[in-house]
Formats: C-alpha cells, sequence, structure tokens
C-alpha cells in the first residue's frame, strides 16, 4: 500500500513537531515528506513533492494557507486547516464542509480530522468544496455545501427557504422550489445558518426570515415567498417578531 504524502504547513515549530508525533503515533499509513512555513516555500514543496495531503495553518508569517492554494488549484491534495482565530475565515471553511481543527488543538480532535480527510481521498466533489471555500473568501457569496449521502450540493445561503428535520437528516426547501436531503442533523447547518437571518422557529423546522411574507397567528403558522406555510412554536412567536423586525431594519 503506498504511503499517503503529507506536507505540514506551519509557521510554529512547537505546533509542527506536535502534529508529527500525532502522525507517528496514530498513523502508520501517512508519510511526512516536508514542512513548511512561508507562503512561496510551501508553493515550490507543494509542486515539488506533489502530496495527497496537506495539514495547514490558516496564518503564516508573510499570507495565508489561501494564498498556497491558489498558486496549486492544478494539484489533486486533501486538507485538514489549523487556526487559533474564530473569525468570518472560519466559517468560510465551515460553510465549504472542508475540515479544520481549532488550535491549540485536541489530540483526538486532530485525529478525527486527520481520519475524515483520509476518508476523502477519493472525493471526487472535493474540487467542488474547494471552489466554494475561494468563492466565500474571494467574492463575500455565502455559499454553503449541502451533503448527502452520495451527492452534495453548492448553493448561496439566500437559495434556502426553510429546512426541516427528518429521520436519517433534513430535506431543505429552496426558493426554485425543489429540495435537497442532507446527511446530516438540522442543528449542524442551524449553527451556520444564523449569522444569515435563519430562525430555529419549531423543534423541526429553520426558516429563513427573509423569505417570510406573512405571519397566520391563528393557524401557528409562517407563510414562505415559495408558497409554503411552516409551522412555528407559539413560545416562539414574540422573537420570531422582534427578529423579522430587526431583519426588515437592516435589509
Amino acid at each position: 500500500m503506498n504511503k499517503i504524502r503529507t506536507i505540514i504547513v506551519e509557521d510554529d515549530n512547537f505546533n509542527i513537531m506536535a502534529v508529527s508525533k500525532i502522525i507517528e503515533n496514530h498513523f502508520p499509513e501517512i508519510t511526512i515528506v516536508d514542512t513548511a512555513s512561508l507562503v512561496n516555500e510551501s508553493i515550490n514543496k507543494i509542486k515539488l513533492h506533489q502530496p495527497d495531503l496537506l495539514l495547514m495553518d490558516i496564518h503564516l508569517i508573510d499570507g495565508t494557507s489561501f494564498d498556497v492554494i491558489r498558486q496549486c488549484r492544478d494539484l489533486d491534495f486533501k486538507i485538514v486547516f489549523m487556526s487559533a482565530y474564530h473569525e468570518y475565515v472560519i466559517k468560510a471553511v465551515q460553510y465549504a464542509a472542508v475540515d479544520f481543527v481549532f488550535k491549540p488543538f485536541d489530540i483526538n480532535e486532530m485525529v478525527v480530522a486527520i481520519d475524515k480527510a483520509i476518508d476523502q481521498l477519493q472525493d471526487k466533489d472535493y474540487q467542488l468544496k474547494l471552489e466554494t471555500l475561494f468563492n466565500n473568501i474571494e467574492q463575500d457569496q455565502n455559499q454553503i455545501i449541502l451533503q448527502g449521502r452520495d451527492n452534495l450540493k453548492a448553493c448561496n445561503v439566500n437559495e434556502i427557504v426553510w429546512g426541516k428535520a427528518i429521520q436519517g437528516g433534513a430535506n431543505f426547501y429552496m426558493k426554485d422550489n425543489s429540495y435537497f436531503f442532507v446527511a446530516k442533523p438540522l442543528r449542524r447547518y442551524e449553527a451556520m445558518l444564523t449569522d444569515h437571518y435563519f430562525f430555529r422557529c419549531h423543534p423541526h423546522y429553520l426558516i429563513n426570515l427573509q423569505h417570510v411574507i406573512d405571519i397566520k397567528a391563528e393557524h401557528q403558522r409562517v407563510k414562505m415567498k415559495t408558497g409554503d406555510e411552516v409551522a412555528y412554536e407559539n413560545r416562539r412567536y414574540y422573537q420570531l417578531l422582534d427578529l423579522l423586525e430587526h431583519n426588515k431594519e437592516y435589509a
């Protein structure tokens, strides 16, 4: 079996040693072919070694790991991002369904992230995830990857009208009246979508407040622009009103 060729891109020697030790102790199938800490150095070493896997700190001394990937997009590799910063860049990575860990990282979290990246070595849709990542970072498009059982969909968050929790995952209903099944619980996406005016109006439903056109209080239903009517819990009624009013103010 061929070894999984890996490069660690990190500007902190302690973290390089920590990641190397984790790989040594948990991943006999991985070989570290090189390390790098600067943008141009990383680009040159990636093109030289053509690795299968990159373990990359997002923030480098002279730039970011995205500056590196832009120059290597014709190569086929998977990535685990690392970052100590909880900012918009991390959300962009999350939305694109690309693996990352926060620093200082827990050993188990890093092991899980590397395992997931190894599982994706044959992922034919991985380039779509990277394209989504760059659309979010370079063009501020707010795209998200919806992951089904055997397929995925990249869309702008505002194309999603509402979501419904079902057994085995959730359905997302789109503004073109199509729907897409995701094989993860609705709550996984709720955490990412809340910043984009989504609201969990009911244990089973998540709505995009920008697509609400009416509240039918007598029936405890919210009417969406698509014509769908979505139930809400009575105890969330006033919070729903407040959020809709806030949304109008900043629309």
